[in-house]
């Protein structure tokens, strides 16, 4: 799994959940991703503005802030990468701002397929999974 470069793709997991983060670092990993994570909405907002992510994997409801500065922040970067937001309601208002919307529990299948699709040169949409 790599972006438009080659190289293989970097992933930001944020999420406050450990064991949600190990599963979708372990599943990005047997990807060919890099994965680095996040715990908290202010571990996302201050991310390295200068590391480059191509991905990042956005739980809805985090500590330290609404979703809403993590998006900002994300949007601000030099290079603003995708953005797949997660969570375990339904899918909310406002998701203009994201790339895709997956709801919790996701099938390791229909994950592979949203991550790829998202990374790919001509990302093809649909990239919204309810359920």
């Amino acid at each position: 799994m790599a972006p438009l470069g080659g190289s293989p793709a970097t992933v930001l997991v944020a999420d406050d959940d450990p064991l949600v983060r190990t599963v979708l670092r372990m599943a990005l990993a047997g990807m060919g991703a890099s994965v680095v994570e996040a715990r908290t909405t202010g571990e996302v907002v201050r991310f390295d503005p200068d590391r480059a992510v191509d991905l990042v994997i956005l739980d809805l409801n985090m500590p330290g802030g609404p979703v809403d500065e993590s998006l900002d922040a994300l949007a601000a970067r030099p290079h603003r990468p995708r953005v797949l937001l997660l969570s375990g309601e339904d899918a909310p208002a406002g998701l203009d701002r994201v790339d895709g919307f997956a709801r919790k529990p996701i099938e390791l299948a229909d994950f592979t397929r949203i991550v790829q699709s998202l990374l790919a040169e001509h990302p093809d949409p649909p990239a919204r999974h309810d359920g």
